[in-house]
């Protein structure tokens, strides 16, 4: 599996900075803001491959003494930088293609370089998307299902700079800085998504709409018998899955022993629930009807 993926993976890099680089520089030569925009934002494709490449094999790593909780947010942490990156691209784009617009600097461009390039473009993406879709279904890896996903959308924007390139060819040049102001805008739009998308996992909380893991926890708890008031239930994600915390209550005259296999129980309980999404689960016994003051985490109640 490791092998198939490291190949997939290597030639998704290869192929994205050759497709920058080829549109970047039929950009700048031909002058078109469109075959630009299109060229960075495959420039951003390189970066989130070179993320899935890396984290397949870093976040594997096991823990040790300086990273105890494993090596997950190598991804969190380099696709935020990706994100200020595209950004900062986008509104530069868009800033020129809107001068452009206003000032009606069209430059129509020549040759049949632009639209061979274009069209590499498409087959390329179409290609990558087969191999990387199949691959993250056959092993179950949902970075890999998502960076296809994310070539299946560069198909449809390549498309997008085709046309324009096209009309800009046929008389209407002003389809150009249109095109790339469209693209930049969807620069900026997928950089604000990058960034919340992480942002929750770098704050060691769950994306929203996840709040029905906290369910499945106290659901389980009543699958096990002797488990009494799940309480200080904590979910943070780390990597692709849920860390969690969480304190019960058992009966005082329990032995060591029976405590310990009610927690076992809970464990198997949530692990079953969550499909192999568990990464791990603490759960902290107390006697019935413990007092003290527990501000963090949550309740059923709640």
């Amino acid at each position: 599996m490791e092998k198939s993926l490291k190949k997939i993976t290597t030639f998704a890099v290869i192929t994205n900075a050759l497709l920058a680089f080829l549109k970047v520089l039929t950009g700048i030569i031909f002058n078109s803001m469109a075959i630009l925009a299109d060229g960075i934002d495959t420039s951003t494709d390189i970066l989130t491959s070179s993320i899935v490449y890396f984290s397949t094999r870093f976040s594997s790593k096991p823990p040790d003494k300086l990273h105890p909780y494993g090596h997950h947010k190598i991804e969190n942490i380099s696709a935020k930088i990706i994100s200020f990156i595209m950004f900062y691209a986008g509104v530069s784009l868009s800033i020129e293609s809107i001068k452009r617009i206003i000032t009606k600097d069209y430059h129509t461009i020549i040759g049949i370089i632009p639209l061979v390039i274009t069209s590499i473009s498409i087959f390329a993406k179409f290609l990558l998307f087969i191999l990387e879709y199949r691959a993250g279904k056959k092993y179950n890896k949902q970075s890999i299902i998502a960076e296809a996903l994310n070539m299946r959308n560069d198909i449809m924007l390549s498309s997008l700079v085709f046309i324009g390139v096209f009309l800009n060819k046929i008389g209407l040049p002003w389809m150009d800085p249109v095109v790339g102001l469209f693209m930049s805008l969807i620069i900026i739009k997928v950089s604000f998504e990058i960034f919340s998308e992480n942002f929750y996992s770098l704050m060691d909380g769950i994306h929203p709409g996840e709040e029905w893991l906290y369910d499945v926890v106290f659901e389980s708890c009543k699958q096990c018998e002797g488990v009494h008031n799940p309480h200080k239930v904590r979910i943070r994600k780390v990597g692709n899955k849920y860390d969690i915390d969480m304190d019960i209550e058992v009966d005082p005259n329990l032995t060591v022993e029976k405590a310990h296999e009610i927690t076992n129980c809970l464990k198997s309980k949530i692990s079953d629930s969550l499909d192999e999404k568990l990464f791990d689960i603490v759960i902290h016994v107390e006697p019935i009807k413990n007092e003290e003051t527990e501000p963090y985490g949550l309740d059923e109640k709640k």
